[in-house]
């Protein structure tokens, strides 16, 4: 079986090596090197393409916001799951806009940690630590006059990919194919002025859709 490749990027000592003890006691994952800076965890990212890069987005030389849209510039196919102390809403926004798989606070359990590199490597997306879902679900809706041109079915979809859900798992659960699904995003990118998925997530996860069914 072929292993999930790791990088992980921290510029404290302690921590990644708990992320590491825990993901390598997993069978499918390994840790193939560590950057304590932004630069060298780019560097790395580009030399080694793994799976996975676990990035701190505070670090010296080069923030994890700007390793993120570097690769994205790339193209890099590496998958990036963002770990952080701080939960300021407009940030994580703007981290998952760039690229950001999925956005972890470091008080989540490690066991956390190991499920969101998992679920990243799969392709999925809108791993989020649930502290972060309840504050952006309480912000005051700004844009409800977009939200009210949304129909009832782009709404559901809204709300399965606020849980990261892939596309064909939303379309599974409502009993649609993965293209009208597609199609459905299309709308829902147009109304609401985003150009990609995860600026459909943040979005989402923003007005609350992630919170509880929203119909």
């Amino acid at each position: 079986m072929k292993k999930i490749t790791v990088i992980l990027a921290d510029d404290h000592p302690a921590l990644r090596q708990g992320i590491k003890t825990m993901l390598e006691m997993e069978g499918d994952l390994k840790v193939i090197d560590e950057a304590s800076d932004g630069q060298e965890a780019l560097a790395k990212v580009r030399e080694l393409k793994p799976d996975v890069l676990v990035l701190d987005v505070s670090m010296p030389n080069m923030s994890g916001l700007d390793v993120i849209r570097t690769l994205a510039q790339e193209e890099t196919p590496t998958r990036v799951l963002a770990l952080s102390a701080y939960d300021d809403e407009n940030f994580i926004i703007e981290m998952v806009e760039a690229g950001a798989a999925g956005y972890l606070l470091k008080r989540e359990a490690l066991e956390t940690i190991v499920e969101a590199v998992r679920g990243v490597a799969a392709g999925e997306t809108g791993w989020f630590s649930d502290a972060i879902i309840e504050k952006m679900a309480r912000r005051p809706l700004q844009e409800r006059s977009v939200e009210q041109q949304l129909t009832s079915r782009e709404r559901e979809i809204l709300h399965f990919l606020a849980l990261g859900w892939t596309n064909n798992q939303i379309g599974s659960e409502m009993g649609i194919s993965e293209r009208t699904v597609r199609y459905h995003l299309r709308n829902i990118y147009d109304k609401i002025g985003a150009n990609s998925r995860g600026a459909a997530i943040a979005w989402a996860i923003r007005h609350g859709f992630g919170k509880k069914q929203e119909m």
